[in-house]
């Protein structure tokens, strides 16, 4: 009996942590255009951030005030020619998406708002466009960003 529960517990456990591990979602865009997103925890966000440099875009939502991190924001992305080239809702506050160079229109909806941001990519760039959201989301129960982001030198 007792080796049966220390089995499904280690079950348990094993289950809970991969589940942490595979929570980024990534994928290739209808363009051929791989991206990740994420960032719910800290081990996302650690993820995340070592895989920045692959990437020409990062797309990050907030709340506007508090500056908690927004999950479920729809995204769209167009080129120049307004052909949407990425639409997703994102089950974490990040996307990181690798564009060709060209100049994109990023649209992003969170509740009943909607906010656009134009950038050009050129070659060897990395940007980076923030949407923060009028919203009542807190950052956490005590008030406090996530330990990782802090490290990062993050301010609340």
């Amino acid at each position: 009996m007792r080796a049966k529960f220390f089995a499904c517990a280690s079950m348990a456990l094993l289950l809970a942590f991969s589940s942490v591990a595979t929570a980024i979602e990534s994928g290739i865009g209808v363009q051929g255009r791989p991206y990740i997103s994420g960032g719910v925890s800290d081990e996302e966000l650690q993820s995340l951030y070592a895989q920045r440099q692959q990437y020409s875009l990062w797309v990050i939502t907030a709340a506007k005030g508090s500056g908690a991190h927004l999950a479920d924001a729809r995204i769209k992305i167009s080129d120049a020619k307004r052909r949407v080239v990425f639409e997703t809702k994102l089950d974490g506050p990040w996307l990181m998406i690798d564009l060709p160079l060209g100049r994109y229109e990023i649209e992003a909806s969170f509740e009943s708002e909607t906010q656009k941001k134009v950038t050009t990519i050129h070659r060897n760039d990395h940007h980076q466009a923030l949407f923060y959201f009028n919203t009542n989301a807190a950052v956490s129960p005590d008030g406090e960003k996530s330990n990782w982001l802090k490290s990062k030198g993050a301010s609340k």
